[in-house]
């Protein structure tokens, strides 16, 4: 894993002006969620789909900046059973979806000391009402698969089989192939009639559609208030991720380990260590930097997570936001005031894992289609007041 790069010479279809016609339907980011639900659209047979990204490169914010990690095993029954059934997709994509394999079952650990075992039941207590395996282990077990574990004072365990890593750069190209995408082209406006968007003002002009989707992370409450809708209460969070550089003692083959209580994680990656301190500082700034705090932070949980690692080198270290609804669960679905207008948001750092899902589930509602899951939990009508 590595931070955020230019990506304009690597395929992705970026196109002259979104100007001069109408769109059947403009999603607003270019990241996983929106990315996935115009994907989703055009797979359904929506004739025009305009896709709007207000970076030069798509993926250049979190959907470029998170650790690649398909978690399943989730504390939320609704959300892993998105999860579930994105990893499916991504086992299995359909035919001419990628040209190479974007998903590596390498299985998940799940550990968790005393203030982490409440949570850890939670995740077992979910996984199994949605359907989801994750299995109990024991200490022998564990230290089979990763031996540098042997003095973690984890007191319970579990195995989430289905997890894996996930090639984030080659999942957003997948999505984003063929699709009519407009860069460096962010919202400034809207032109409204009555309880419907007629268009979106552009800095160059303005896009006509007949339905919009917003899928833009922190941007999406922002956007949503300039339209006149509801005040959606999104909170924007940042998290660090740090990668050691080359450990010669890491097997690359090991699973990711997550720690609940303190929460702290670690997989392999390019030769060495991918890590988090699972830091969740609201953070409302346009540009995420890191802070020079975060090894800090994440030695202080290692050392009482993972003593073994507490010494390893913070060769580089990045960050981007995360962005929450207060009972935490995604915005997906219809927006209760503007009759044209639909949200996928709030991913809460599961947008890479569920990006199948979630787009899959938000084009069914766009189209007025039988959703493939219970729509009713990620409504954004809950959120109304």
């Amino acid at each position: 894993m590595r931070p955020p790069a230019d990506r304009s010479s690597e395929g992705f279809p970026l196109r002259g002006s979104p100007f001069g016609r109408k769109w059947d339907v403009a999603v607003i980011g270019a990241g996983f969620a929106g990315a996935s639900t115009a994907w989703w659209l055009r797979r359904a047979g929506v004739g025009s789909v305009a896709l709007l990204e207000r970076e030069g490169t798509p993926g250049a914010r979190a959907s470029g900046r998170n650790a690649g990690i398909a978690r399943v095993a989730i504390a939320d029954a609704p959300t892993a059973e998105l999860a579930h059934r994105s990893v499916a997709f991504l086992s299995s994509p359909p035919v001419g979806f990628t040209p190479r394999p974007l998903f590596e079952p390498s299985g998940g650990i799940l550990l968790a000391s005393e203030e982490g075992v409440s949570g850890l039941v939670d995740v077992l207590d979910a996984s199994e009402k949605a359907g989801v395996s994750a299995l109990p282990m024991n200490r022998a077990e564990i230290l089979d698969r990763v031996p540098f574990l042997e003095d973690s004072p984890f007191l319970e365990s579990a195995l989430s089989p289905s997890d894996g890593l996930v090639d984030i750069h080659g999942l957003l190209q997948a999505y984003l192939r063929g699709m009519d995408l407009f860069t460096s082209s962010a919202v400034t406006g809207w032109e409204r009639s009555g309880s419907r968007i007629v268009a979106a003002e552009l800095e160059g002009g303005r896009l006509e559609a007949d339905h919009f989707v917003l899928a833009c992370g922190a941007w999406s409450a922002e956007l949503g208030a300039l339209a006149g809708t509801f005040d959606l209460p999104l909170e924007p969070r940042r998290r660090h991720l740090i990668h050691t550089g080359r450990l010669d003692w890491v097997d690359p083959a090991i699973p990711y380990v997550w720690h609940l209580g303190p929460d702290v994680y670690f997989r392999p990656e390019s030769g060495g260590l991918l890590l988090s301190p699972c830091d969740e500082e609201i953070f409302h700034s346009g540009d995420v930097p890191a802070d020079s705090e975060a090894p800090v932070w994440l030695y202080e949980r290692l050392e009482r997570a993972f003593p073994k690692l507490k010494d390893v080198p913070a060769a580089r270290v990045w960050a981007d936001v995360r962005c929450f609804v207060p009972d935490a669960r995604f915005v997906i679905g219809s927006d209760p005031l503007l009759e044209n207008l639909a949200w996928v948001c709030a991913l809460g750092g599961h947008g890479m894992t569920c990006s199948a899902a979630a787009g899959e589930l938000a084009a069914a509602l766009i189209l007025g289609e039988e959703p493939p899951v219970d729509p009713a939990p990620f409504d954004p009508a809950r959120l109304f007041p």
